[in-house]
């Protein structure tokens, strides 16, 4: 994600999420919990919940 991009999508579907960031900082959303996550970082949550970056601290951003 580069600098101006809309980071406020909100996602949800079945199985788990697991998410490596490579570049950036963010506030991470998923369910009623946030996480402030950073270049190193990963996540492993229940996708059923919503979940999507909630705001950028520090971009670029990427992930995979």
């Amino acid at each position: 994600m580069l600098p101006g991009a809309d980071p406020y999508v909100t996602f949800q579907h079945p199985g788990l999420e697991f998410l490596y960031f490579l570049s950036g900082e963010v506030r991470y959303r998923y369910g009623g919990r946030t996480a402030e996550v950073r270049a190193g970082d990963s996540l492993l949550f229940e996708a059923t919940a919503l979940h999507g970056i909630e705001a950028i601290q520090s971009a670029p951003v990427s992930y995979m």
